[in-house]
């Protein structure tokens, strides 16, 4: 089976950025994405995502390199105006001719 190496971004922020990092994901030119409602706890508290303020969600996009690093600088910018991030770089071996740039 073919495949090709990628990275993936794994963006965990409020649901409040959900719509705003779409707009960023479309804009950097990322043509697919997977995210979901996430619960978890860590250093902004306890998430139950029982409650809109009191939800995360989790993006997974995966990409090369030159759109990876445009991603990161745009969502730099949602870090420097004080929203709360985790993001996570991984290499990623990509089973999927269409995925691969």
């Amino acid at each position: 089976m073919e495949s090709c190496n990628e990275k993936m971004l794994q963006i965990i922020g409020s649901s409040s950025l959900e719509f705003v990092l779409k707009k960023i994901l479309r804009e950097v030119g990322v043509n697919g994405f997977t995210f979901f409602n996430v619960r978890g706890d860590g250093d902004s508290g306890f998430q139950s995502g029982q409650f809109e303020s009191d939800s995360n969600v989790l993006f997974m996009v995966v990409l090369s390199d030159e759109k990876r690093e445009t991603l990161l600088n745009r969502l730099a910018g949602l870090l420097k105006r004080g929203h709360h991030l985790t993001i996570f770089s991984v290499e990623a071996e990509v089973f999927s001719p269409t995925k691969c740039d």
